[in-house]
């Protein structure tokens, strides 16, 4: 063969773009409610999540507006942002829910730049007859734990973020005609400011300080929003940052105490172990 007729193979923007992230997924699974049985499910994950309808209807509801999802349809949700999945009842609903990590932080920005994915992102009617049988056997090898299974939802994931750029602009869900409630402003403020003093202390009187609220307010509106007391929110919060900490950094537990503003490496751990039932030194192992 004569390979000087073969056309080379050059890098397009959008594969550089995409080499730098590396998409480490956490848990895979899926949800089915049958019709006739009205269901509403409020949370806040602490991961970025996918969510996949397979099939039915659902009204998606987040700070930033509100969207009727159908079959095929995929969002993009970013870490803690409380959000509401409402069933249409005539319909019932059958959809997949993929959380992940994107890594190495530093690429976070140029990732929620690219998939326009500060809160949440629709993505409509993404999932065709080919994806989902994929979604369904990587569902089936990760139920098993069959050998390479981690490695096949790896790839699958990476498909998936890329069809979503290659297939639609990706448009973040539009935003409701009524403001934004005080509830969800409070909650946001205690985030940005969780961001910008991470590697702090941060207690309950100092989100009260950021958003100008009594401390009773404040466990009002993050009970409402995220079904969790504030100081359950701030742990959960900063759990993400150490686990990659734990998978990819040389730190002793003892510097990921102190950076993280534990009072001690044993505080740390029982924190920790209550949250995952194994102690950080057992997670690094298993996760290396």
């Amino acid at each position: 063969m004569d390979f000087s007729q073969l056309a080379s193979i050059r890098k397009d923007s959008l594969s550089q773009a995409m080499e730098q992230f590396v998409f480490y997924p956490l848990a895979f699974g899926r949800w089915k409610q049958g019709p006739g049985i009205p269901d509403a499910r409020r949370s806040l994950s602490q991961h970025y999540k996918l969510t996949l309808v397979a099939e039915g209807t659902a009204r998606f509801s987040c700070s930033s507006g509100t969207h009727v999802l159908h079959r095929g349809d995929v969002v993009l949700m970013a870490p803690f942002i409380p959000y509401e999945v409402r069933m249409d009842p005539e319909d019932g609903l059958d959809m997949f829910y993929l959380y992940f990590e994107v890594t190495p932080a530093s690429s976070l920005p140029a990732f929620s730049q690219l998939f326009q994915c500060t809160d949440a992102a629709l993505y409509p009617g993404l999932i065709d007859p080919a994806l989902r049988i994929m979604l369904e056997q990587n569902l089936d090898l990760y139920q098993r734990g069959t050998p390479g299974q981690f490695l096949s939802l790896q790839l699958l994931l990476t498909r998936l973020m890329l069809v979503m750029r290659q297939r639609s602009d990706g448009l973040p869900a539009p935003r409701r005609a009524a403001q934004v409630s005080n509830g969800e402003r409070v909650v946001q403020e205690c985030v940005e400011y969780l961001d910008e003093h991470m590697r702090e202390n941060v207690q309950v009187q100092d989100l009260c300080k950021a958003a100008n609220v009594s401390q009773s307010y404040l466990y009002k509106c993050f009970d409402q929003m995220t079904g969790m007391s504030t100081r359950e929110f701030i742990r959960r919060y900063r759990m993400p940052q150490i686990e990659m900490q734990l998978r990819q950094e040389n730190l002793s537990i003892q510097q990921i105490a102190e950076q993280n503003g534990f009072s001690s490496a044993s505080a740390f751990s029982r924190m920790f172990h209550n949250q995952y039932g194994i102690s950080p030194a057992a997670y690094r192992k298993r996760s290396r």
